[in-house]
């Protein structure tokens, strides 16, 4: 309750007094909302959240972020892997409207039973801490920040997500689109600065103002709020089309992965088509231009839904049983250079350890082509003993060592199934010079490599197939007489699932 209050005084220190109320007459600016407007133009500019449009990030653009947020593990305050005592920092970055939202976000999350254990929520936006100051990196604003997550028991390089709101103060260029191009420009430069800063950051989730036509003041009315979603959409797209200031990949990033996470203007009244409204005087403070107690739940509420259900957030945000899969597939596998052919998506199950064997969790990943691995995160099951059940579109289904597996969630574990047939019920695995693998055939999935697997081989390969089909058991994108060898001989043997 004290961190409260002090966040609630700062937030009061910042604001000019004034006396004038809201303007609740200005109901509507007729404004289309970005993602309403979609692939329809506003001054001659496409709408859409993202390019061409769209409302969802591009297919590669998303599965980057999928990647990091796997990526994203406790660390100590050294920035050094941690899995026991280690914390993960979501936090917040902008100004006053930011930091009211985030702190009553802080409030309805905590204690919550789905929130990652591992997950510090820290409030690091402050009130009247406009653009123009924190793109500066001696500001005191950058100070504070270190001061709050320290007084957390807590660094700079645990910092791996952020939520980034942020406005200019007084704004005069009412232009289209020179202002709005004008200020992302500005938070290109806070997104750099932030990386050099937060060593670790991996994600940063982007926010534009909620509506402003109530204001009352020259503070950030509108267009200005409208416009700062402009901004956001131009900056998420120019690292999408490759600005090299924006680079989150590689030796050198010089910048988070970059998302939308709300997207939070609405046209005063006009219900925006998932119905979200800005009401007045219900939702503003005295000014029209800060959220009251009610503003700030929706933008929370909103917050909660986004973190716990998107894809790039969900790894880290919910608690979860990690589990780091290493497995090689017999066809995919090239001993000579110990890795494999092609990386490729792999379904895991967590199964009880008892008959019946009832499914509990899945999760789906991409086994990596170097490390053999790929991360899967499960959000259901509660703590237990399971077995591992795991199917790839033409292995055999391949089950975890007798007895099961001691999982607790919110817990990271490492299971690999190469170094040993024991890992495997059964021993149900294959020896190829340097590891063991999962036994490759089975096309049709029906838990036996047989006859009818190697018919769907030959019918392939007579006529000339290729790409990704399931008769591929070598992962060479051609279907001919090496993909059936694998099918013969495992067929030969009487190759198929053993389970308890």
């Amino acid at each position: 309750m004290k961190i409260i209050n002090f966040f609630l005084v700062i937030f009061i220190l910042s604001i000019v007094s004034e006396s004038n109320s809201q303007n609740c007459s200005n109901t509507s600016v007729g404004f289309t909302p970005l993602n309403d407007l979609g692939a329809g133009f506003y001054r001659g500019l496409q709408g859409g959240l993202y390019p061409g449009g769209e409302n969802f990030r591009p297919s590669q653009h998303d599965a980057d972020g999928i990647d990091l947020a796997l990526q994203v593990v406790p660390l100590d305050t050294a920035g050094n892997y941690d899995p026991v005592t280690g914390r993960i920092v979501l936090l917040s970055v902008g100004m006053s409207n930011c930091s009211q939202e985030f702190q009553r976000f802080r409030i309805l999350v905590n204690g919550a039973a789905y929130l990652n254990p591992k997950l510090s929520i820290i409030n690091g936006a402050q009130g009247g801490q406009t653009i123009d100051i924190i793109i500066n990196p001696n500001a005191a604003f950058w100070t504070v920040i270190e001061d709050r997550l320290r007084a957390g028991g807590l660094s700079v390089k645990q910092v791996q997500a952020v939520w980034f709101k942020e406005a200019q103060a007084s704004p005069t260029d009412t232009s289209f689109p020179g202002y709005p191009s004008g200020l992302k420009e500005k938070f290109k430069t806070a997104m750099t600065v932030m990386k050099a800063k937060f060593i670790n950051l991996k994600l940063c989730y982007n926010a534009s103002r909620i509506y402003g036509g109530y204001a009352s003041t020259g503070l950030n009315p509108e267009p200005y709020s409208y416009y700062s979603g402009w901004s956001v959409k131009w900056l998420i797209e120019d690292q999408i089309t490759g600005d090299t200031s924006l680079i989150y990949k590689g030796i050198n990033p010089k910048s988070a992965w970059l998302s939308w996470g709300p997207y939070l203007w609405a046209d005063g009244i006009i219900p925006r088509s998932d119905g979200l409204t800005w009401n007045c005087p219900a939702d503003f403070n005295a000014d029209g231009t800060h959220p009251s107690a009610n503003g700030t739940v929706k933008v929370a509420e909103m917050l909660d839904n986004f973190f716990r259900s998107d894809a790039s957030s969900k790894p880290w945000f919910l608690k979860s049983i990690t589990l780091n899969l290493k497995l090689a597939e017999e066809g995919f596998y090239n001993p000579v250079e110990n890795k494999l052919r092609m990386k490729d998506t792999v379904k895991v199950y967590l199964l009880n350890s008892t008959s019946p064997y009832a499914t509990i969790d899945s999760s789906k990943a991409v086994i990596d082509s170097s490390t053999l691995t790929g991360t899967f995160k499960f959000y259901n099951a509660p703590p237990g003993i399971y077995y591992i059940k795991i199917n790839h579109r033409n292995s055999i289904e391949t089950w975890s060592k007798s007895g099961g597996v001691n999982f607790v969630s919110g817990n990271i574990y490492n299971y690999d199934l190469t170094d040993s047939s024991a890992m495997a019920y059964g021993n149900n695995m294959i020896f190829n010079v340097n590891k063991y693998c999962i036994y490759s055939g089975d096309v049709n999935q029906d838990g036996a490599i047989d006859l009818a697997d190697g018919s769907l081989i030959d019918n392939d390969a007579f006529n000339f197939a290729s790409g990704y089909l399931p008769t591929d058991t070598n992962g060479d994108g051609i279907i001919d007489v090496a993909d059936a060898v694998y099918a013969d001989n495992n067929g030969f043997n009487f190759v198929g699932k053993i389970t308890p």
